[in-house]
């Protein structure tokens, strides 16, 4: 029998997770992305205030995405890591230059108890070519007179218009027109434009914080800079144990930017990847002398991008100047220190030298003084002999005679003593 992993389904389903709407032209989709929405199931408590209001069934606690349906409006909300979407679609009919907002139509008290920060606010208005603004000026009291930019997308199956600007209500407001789109490519394209518009503000949540970083990294590139030109100055061991200490606070100081930042830039370059490829999703085909989203993402987007990006390698760069001049000064302060012990082994030989020396005049000393006491204990021992009357000489003459000897023979076993151990040494 074939044994399957136990999350093998689990992981297939994942793929499935959050489909594509189906969306059929006319219709309204309004959508808010909420920035730090707070506990899920807290938030799941809400959105069941919601399903009460408009007689929908309650989501399931611990959920991260409900897609219901109303007899207003479907309704679908979706988790991330950092924010939640929530999203209206509506089937209502607008024409020429009137606009409307899904969300404003709702409860006041449940729009109002949302929890978080709207980071992003859309609005797409799906039409057939009929509805849709026909001159210069429903477009321009659509938009209220801000430059558009527009394209076809999906090989020329609808056609895109917006501003990339909030209108007095707050949300970024977007004309999708039918040129033969089905219902499954309108919900992609309604996916990919809202999606493009969530990760755009994510992504630039980076740039204020890159902004603020700047005076920072400057400062301590700065700091950095004079450590450098110190560090061709040094000139004793206590000068460089000194610029080891600042430069370990100034280590510290690199760390701690680079934690408290490196979550934010992480996901600022994970967030430009997903614009990127929403954009690709769309197929823009360009309109004559009108800017296309793509156009207006290499222009205006990137450039806000390229600053961030360019305050993450300059901070990475930061720490690796740091690693560079801390191992400079590591290797100059090891240098200082084998000079120092070269000097202290040679002033440790220079005494051993003098100690030896000392140590042979001791051992010098050392033999006569043996001598002289043996030859005080050869006299107790002579004296009282009859020596002059048998050998015909005094006694201090057998004294002295013995006195070489002995002196002789003391100073070789002494020598051979310190043969000895100088050899088991």
């Amino acid at each position: 029998m074939i044994k399957f992993h136990e999350l093998k389904d689990k992981l297939i389903d994942e793929l499935h997770n959050r489909p594509f709407p189906q969306i059929k032209i006319p219709a309204q989709v309004s959508n808010l992305v909420v920035l730090h929405p707070g506990d899920r199931e807290n938030e799941l408590e809400h959105i069941t205030r919601l399903a009460n209001i408009y007689k929908m069934s309650k989501p399931d606690m611990g959920s991260t995405c409900y897609y219901e349906s109303s007899d207003k409006f479907d309704f679908r909300w979706e988790r991330h890591s950092e924010f939640s979407t929530y999203t209206f679609i509506t089937d209502n009919l607008v024409t020429g230059s009137k606009h409307t907002n899904e969300i404003i139509n709702l409860d006041a008290e449940w729009v109002s108890g949302i929890s978080g920060e709207v980071i992003s606010a859309n609005h797409i208005d799906l039409r057939s070519p009929k509805n849709a603004p026909k001159n210069d000026k429903e477009f321009n009291d659509y938009f209220d007179n801000e430059t558009l930019i527009g394209s076809h997308i999906y090989d020329g199956n609808a056609t895109v218009w917006t501003s990339v600007k909030s209108d007095a209500d707050g949300f970024n407001r977007v004309i999708l027109i039918d040129e033969g789109i089905d219902p499954n490519q309108a919900g992609r394209a309604v996916r990919n434009l809202l999606e493009l518009a969530t990760y755009r503000s994510m992504t630039l949540l980076a740039w204020p914080v890159a902004r603020a970083l700047l005076s920072d990294i400057s400062e301590l590139e700065q700091s950095l800079n004079k450590t450098g030109e110190r560090l061709k100055k040094l000139e004793t061991l206590e000068d460089e144990q000194k610029l080891m200490a600042e430069l370990i606070s100034e280590a510290s100081k690199v760390e701690k930017l680079i934690s408290d930042n490196s979550f934010r830039f992480s996901a600022m370059q994970a967030y430009f990847k997903i614009t990127e490829s929403r954009l690709d999703m769309l197929r823009e085909q360009k309109i004559p002398t009108i800017r296309t989203l793509k156009e207006f993402h290499v222009r205006r987007f990137i450039p806000a991008y390229d600053t961030c990006m360019s305050v993450v390698k300059r901070k990475d760069n930061l720490s690796d100047r740091v690693s560079r001049t801390s191992e400079l000064l590591h290797s100059r302060l090891q240098i200082s220190l084998e000079a120092q012990n070269q000097k202290l082994l040679a002033s440790m030989d220079s005494r051993s030298k003098v100690q030896l020396r000392l140590q042979q005049t001791v051992e010098g000393l050392s033999v006569v003084a043996i001598t002289y006491y043996m030859m005080g204990l050869i006299r107790f021992m002579v004296e009282p002999l009859p020596v002059e009357a048998y050998l015909g000489i005094k006694d201090s003459w057998v004294v002295g005679g013995l006195t070489p000897l002995i002196l002789f023979g003391v100073y070789a076993v002494v020598r051979r003593i310190r043969k000895k151990l100088k050899k088991n040494s």
